[in-house]
């Protein structure tokens, strides 16, 4: 896992301005999404965290805004904020919120924000806790949310046990790890992560297995492709996956 200031470099050179032609069709980043349309994206993951129009929601890790976009378009009342570590892309985001004054953004780390206990009915992760330190993440996301609050987390996941892996795929999964910077777990390990960290209670748990055709396109056509040496004979084991909770921090 690489540092903080090395996200935020790697972030502002490879998914900004390089992606011009990525964010003319899509302006939300997932590698596996349940639509590739933004609307429907968006509608669909509105629906599944259960927002009713009247919450404060934080968007850990924001990107360059497209799903705070939608949000703020279904639910002109909720307050939106977004946090994301790279400047350019919160810039970016700054540039697609501009007529959207529900929603506030700033270059924070969402593994240590300077939000007041207890402020946000949401938090949510999209495909963006993977490049920190999980514990630290969840506990942050606890402080930070209110009594009964909803935490969403969806993320990449292993497909299986890492130790039922053949020695193909485990190879594959050890090199996606360290190219591309991220913290990959089977599901079991990330449940137990956060049942060992405690404050929260698991509602549900999905998988998503198609990856985004956007996505890999992307990837195919930028720069992303030489700097993670990525090809199609190196596809890790990984699927989409997400969890819902809510936390029991009654005080």
């Amino acid at each position: 896992m690489k540092d903080t200031n090395y996200i935020k470099d790697y972030y502002n050179k490879y998914y900004t301005k390089n992606l011009r032609f990525y964010w003319k069709k899509t302006k939300i980043l997932n590698a596996f999404k349940k639509y590739e349309d933004d609307n429907k994206q968006g509608k669909w993951l509105c629906d599944r965290i259960g927002i009713k129009g009247d919450e404060v929601i934080l968007d850990s890790g924001c990107g360059i805004g497209g799903t705070m976009k939608v949000i703020s378009s279904l639910f002109p009342n909720v307050e939106l904020h977004g946090i994301n570590v790279s400047n350019k892309q919160i810039d970016m985001a700054k540039d697609l919120l501009n007529n959207n004054s529900n929603c506030h953004l700033s270059v924070q780390d969402f593994t240590n924000t300077n939000y007041a206990d207890d402020t946000f009915g949401i938090v949510y992760f999209c495909e963006s806790i993977c490049y920190s330190d999980y514990t630290k993440a969840i506990k942050e996301s606890y402080r930070i949310l209110k009594p009964n609050g909803i935490l969403y987390i969806k993320d990449l996941a292993i497909k299986c046990l890492k130790e039922e892996l053949t020695d193909s795929e485990l190879k594959k999964l050890n090199n996606f790890i360290d190219s591309w910077y991220t913290e990959v777990f089977d599901i079991d390990t990330i449940i137990n992560k956060i049942d060992n960290i405690g404050g929260f209670e698991l509602i549900d748990n999905k998988r998503y297995i198609k990856p985004s055709i956007y996505w890999i396109d992307a990837v195919r056509k930028s720069g992303l492709k030489q700097h993670h040496r990525a090809k199609l004979s190196n596809i890790p084991p990984v699927r989409g996956v997400d969890f819902l909770y809510r936390s029991n921090n009654n005080q």
